[in-house]
């Protein structure tokens, strides 16, 4: 048997490596070609410079990388092109610290620092400045998080508290996509893809101008996924916008889109529930939204500036568990200025106002049906130049007021110093708050049987609180010409987590209310770094480590710190090469490795997850100025599970290696 065993594990470390072999030989067969560099602007800056591109998500002001007091990553167009992905939730497994799973074709579970799961509570996420997120369980849907790709400019992802300055529910990050002024996009451009999982895409957009001050650009796009292997999970979604940039006179500028999507997604369930449907079962689901959204920017005199910001988004969703309906309206003000003593004020005001209506599912029923609710916030951060760009400090918070827990504050501090020009050294310390859902306070969830005739459900509550965070950050940061390093160290404190707990048996049902009774710490670090090992050839490493430690207060029945604990993976490693092999020819892989999510015992037990290696490949070849093609392979290494079932039993589903080929045509 053991003979067996270990000719069973020779056989599979084969068939893991020889993909890994294959990709080397092509790296060493290229060396030999004559190397060109592409007229790409992305290769003429170096890292120094690429690092030092501006980033708006810390400060809400254009800011330098090396003097931004917070852990940050930024993904650039070539990141996202080269790296040969088609969604923006995989897009993000290049950022170390970002922990992502995806659960089945058209589903993933996305956080930063921990807490991670389908229904991840803990991260913000804003595009173009709108927030997306469902207010029903204060997280993202990543199926509608999209547009299309070659549109985006960068990726800014902050890790660590962001209340602040972006308010409750940016605890322990905010994800900040920003897409091109429409005056970047002139032109037409069509893109379309197929392969096995990826069954075909196509992107057109055409970009134009009414004047010299006026651009515009209208997109439309669709996609179909393959389901998994035994699975039912397919996905196809098509969606449409425009957007329109206006630079007028005296330094105002206005921007208006607006765009609608519409799609189809399937998923198996299972409900051992005391109501139809019963045990495992296939189900669809269907979204629909759409937004549209103005923004007035003016420059004042002395580094000073005003902006307003108004939107308006719709977003519709059937599951199988509820039927969810939204609209909500956002209004923000934000004014920039310049002070004595060498200080730069930023003060804003906000409201929204959300109405929803929600209809009871298979799994789920919410009381009342509709609900509206109200956010007032304002905030100042005040950023004290002590040396100038040498020694700086940033002091701030901000005020909410919402229907959940009333008034919330969420102060911080950062300090930066750079002792030389290529270095710096920052420390923060932050308090950040994470309001009730409208599920945890008004839903009733049918969990199946607890026992023989004994049904259990979960109840929300009215009476919870807010979750608390006091976040502590240390960071060093070194921007070189050819090597540049990112390193962050981080210990959370958290209070009154969300917990579940069990109640008196009320006949032949076990109610279990959800409470604030969970407490813990998290500690880690993330490296980032960068090497340009030549003019055409670009190496990326980043490593992340995280440990939870959970704790249920003394009266508390919970007992469910452990599976909390378990689903975030200790230890993420990616490494990406980027290589311009010859003038026309472009070769790009990516290593990635993902620890293993632990299995609990006992009541609402989960299964374990296994570790994973995987590496993705793409080699392009540039046919024309205009005419680009790609054959890109994603997870090579063979299928393999990334997390397991959701808390609304959403079943899990296998990923597999997808092959795909792209076209791109720019006129």
């Amino acid at each position: 048997m053991t003979a067996l065993a270990d000719k069973a594990n020779i056989d599979n470390l084969r068939r893991n490596i020889s993909p890994v072999i294959f990709i080397l030989f092509l790296y060493c067969l290229a060396f030999n070609l004559k190397s060109e560099t592409l007229d790409d602007n992305f290769f003429d800056l170096s890292l120094e410079q690429l690092a030092d591109i501006q980033i708006t998500s810390v400060a809400k002001k254009p800011q330098k990388l090396s003097l931004t007091a917070s852990s940050v990553f930024v993904l650039n167009q070539q990141d996202i092109l080269r790296s040969g992905v088609t969604t923006i939730a995989d897009a993000l497994r290049m950022v170390p610290g970002v922990q992502v799973a995806k659960l089945d074709s058209n589903k993933w579970a996305v956080s930063i620092r921990g807490f991670n799961d389908i229904f991840s509570n803990k991260l913000l996420i804003l595009m173009d400045g709108r927030t997306v997120y469902s207010p029903f369980f204060g997280g993202a849907y990543w199926d509608t998080v999209d547009t299309v790709l070659q549109d985006i400019d960068r990726i800014e992802v902050v890790k660590g508290p962001g209340g602040t300055l972006w308010g409750a529910n940016a605890v322990n990050g905010v994800i900040n996509i920003s897409t091109k002024k429409a005056s970047e996009t002139a032109g037409l451009l069509v893109s379309a893809l197929a392969g096995n999982e990826e069954r075909g895409e196509l992107n057109i957009r055409y970009g134009g101008d009414i004047n010299t001050d006026t651009h515009y650009r209208i997109y439309a796009k669709g996609f179909e996924k393959d389901e998994a292997e035994n699975g039912v999970d397919d996905w196809r979604m098509g969606r449409a916008g425009f957007r329109l940039d206006s630079e007028l006179k005296q330094d105002n500028n206005l921007t208006f889109q607006t765009e609608v999507y519409l799609g189809e997604e399937g998923e198996m369930a299972s409900a051992a529930t005391n109501v139809a449907p019963f045990g495992n079962f296939a189900s669809t689901t269907d979204v629909f939204g759409g937004h549209a959204l103005f923004r007035w920017n003016r420059d004042l005199a002395d580094d000073s500036d005003l902006s307003f910001q108004a939107y308006y988004d719709r977003a519709e969703r059937e599951h199988f568990y509820i039927k969810d309906r939204r609209d909500t309206v956002d209004l923000d003000f934000q004014h920039r200025f310049q002070s004595i003593w060498q200080q730069e004020f930023v003060w804003g005001l906000g409201f929204r106002y959300i109405t929803d209506e929600i209809a009871a599912g298979s799994l789920m029923a919410v009381s009342p049906q509709q609900r509206s609710d109200q956010i007032y916030s304002a905030f100042i951060q005040d950023e004290i130049s002590l040396i100038d760009e040498q020694l700086i400090l940033t002091v701030g918070s901000k005020i909410e007021h919402n229907s959940y827990t009333g008034f919330e504050y969420q102060p911080s501090a950062r300090l930066l110093w750079k002792p030389f020009a290529q270095h710096s050294l920052w420390g923060a310390i932050s308090r950040a708050v994470r309001v009730p859902s409208r599920g945890e306070q008004d839903s009733t969830i049918h969990r199946g049987f607890a026992a023989p005739g004994v049904i259990m459900n979960i109840l929300g509550s009215r009476e919870m609180d807010a979750e608390e965070l006091l976040a502590y950050e240390l960071g060093y940061r070194f921007l070189g010409k050819q090597f540049s390093l990112d390193l962050s160290l981080f210990y959370n404190e958290y209070d009154n987590l969300r917990s579940v707990e069990q109640t008196a048996l009320i006949g032949a049902v076990l109610p279990l209310v959800l409470d604030n009774k969970l407490y813990g710490e998290t500690y880690g670090l993330e490296l980032a770094a960068s090497w340009l090992v030549n003019e055409d050839w670009r190496l990326y490493a980043g490593y992340s480590f995280i440990q939870m430690q959970l704790h249920a207060l003394a009266s508390s029945t919970d007992g469910s710190e452990e599976q909390d604990e378990g689903d975030t993976p200790h230890h993420q490693f990616n490494l990406r090469s980027l290589w311009q092999v010859a003038e026309s020819w472009q070769l790009d892989t990516t290593l990635r490795y993902v620890d293993l999510v632990r299995g609990t015992q006992g009541l609402g037990a989960k299964e374990s997850v296994k570790s994973y290696l995987t590496v993705d490949l793409r080699v392009a070849w540039q046919v024309h100025e205009s005419l680009a093609l790609s054959l890109v392979g994603q997870n090579l290494l063979g299928k393999h599970r990334e997390f397991r079932g959701s808390t609304v039993e959403t079943q899990a589903t296998d990923v597999e290696p997808s092959i795909f080929l792209k076209l791109d045509f720019n006129y």
